[in-house]
């Protein structure tokens, strides 16, 4: 479904993510783990074309369905992005505005993508809300984000990447600005998708109990580099890569029993 082949980024010709490869089935759900600033959100926008501020990508190629997506142009970008590729961010309610509610900011993005009226467009909103398992989906679509609570807000950003059940999901820290508790309902629901959907997901984490419960396969990367990668269980008790056991090891552990 996705093979990202060799690819250099840089920023202003500086190198930011040297050489990274990665071959993912459908409705794979693959973690990229490291430290931060070791490039693993770079690679996830990279995917999305939004790589931020002069970014671009430098060697290799990106094929989605065997097509380069760094051939694309404006309107294949805008035709693609929400409907067969989403991608939900670390808080989505800092990615919407402030001042507008979350219905306005739903029924544009439906209709942006398809011709639909603004009534028909309510309703899918709310459909989806619902299938969120939020609570009151007509109240959410009156409320502006700063109303709603940190797993609220993420139950919506996944709720509108997932109108169209994209085939594959992008996860930029999804659960880290959520209390334990949450983290666990928003793990559960993102893996649910591919039941429900059969949408493959990268996730972007720096929390390796994340990755351990729910990824099939694992990238640790370092320094822009890829420093190690296999099957979670390969990673989790099989690999001898010194980082990668430095980072297990800092999990921390209850009753001598580790988690990971």
């Amino acid at each position: 479904m996705l093979k990202i082949d060799n690819i250099t980024i840089a920023y202003k010709d500086v190198p930011t993510v040297v050489d990274f490869s990665l071959d993912m089935a459908p409705g794979q759900i693959v973690s990229l783990v490291g430290e931060s600033g070791s490039g693993k959100t770079t690679v996830i926008r990279a995917v999305l074309g939004l790589l931020a501020g002069g970014g671009k990508v430098t060697k290799g190629d990106i094929l989605f369905h065997g097509t380069s997506l760094l051939k694309n142009t404006p309107e294949q970008w805008r035709k693609l992005r929400g409907s067969e590729i989403s991608m939900i961010f670390q808080d989505s309610g800092a990615m919407m505005n402030p001042t507008r509610k979350i219905g306005s900011v739903f029924t544009e993005y439906l209709q942006t993508h398809e011709k639909i009226s603004k009534k028909d467009a309510w309703a899918k909103g709310e459909e989806m809300l619902g299938k969120m398992r939020l609570p009151s989906p007509d109240n959410i679509m009156h409320s502006y984000p700063f109303q709603l609570s940190g797993g609220m807000r993420q139950r919506v950003g996944i709720a509108m990447g997932m109108t169209y059940q994209p085939k594959l999901l992008l996860a930029d820290e999804p659960t880290s600005a959520l209390d334990v508790t949450t983290q666990a309902q928003i793990v559960r629901q993102m893996m649910e998708l591919r039941e429900d959907y059969g949408t493959g997901i990268i996730v972007v984490t720096h929390n390796l109990g994340v990755a351990a419960y729910m990824s099939d396969y694992v990238v640790v990367m370092k320094d822009g580099h890829i420093e190690d990668q296999g099957d979670r269980d390969h990673i989790l008790h099989h690999s001898e890569n010194a980082y990668t056991r430095r980072l297990l090891s800092a999990v921390p552990s209850m009753g001598g029993e580790s988690y990971v």
